[in-house]
């Protein structure tokens, strides 16, 4: 009951609670199969996005975001390009999603 009343203060603060065992599955499945699993901060109320990578060759590029000397916060990775009819395109992949995470 403590734990429900939790996930429903988290909601009410417009908090997204993300079940974690989807995360645990996910990674346990990326290393068995050889896929790189990104989990991604659409946004603009995209949410999280988790994309499988299959292949080395993603299509994307990185970049170090905020945090400077004038920024509040951590910096954050960023993508920074989408290569066109690349890996990470095909998967969806936006500019300017943040990487939340990688297994």
């Amino acid at each position: 009951a403590a734990a429900k009343t939790a996930e429903e203060g988290a909601k009410k603060e417009g908090v997204e609670v993300v079940d974690a065992t989807v995360g645990v599955a996910a990674a346990a499945a990326a290393s068995v199969t050889g896929t790189m699993v990104v989990e991604f901060d659409a946004g603009n109320n995209g949410g999280i996005k988790m994309v499988s990578f299959k292949t080395r060759q993603v299509g994307l590029a990185l970049v170090l975001s905020g945090g400077g000397c004038c920024a509040s916060g951590k910096p954050k990775v960023a993508v920074k390009a989408v290569d066109k009819k690349g890996q990470a395109e095909t998967l969806g992949v936006l500019k300017t999603w943040k990487v939340v995470s990688i297994n």
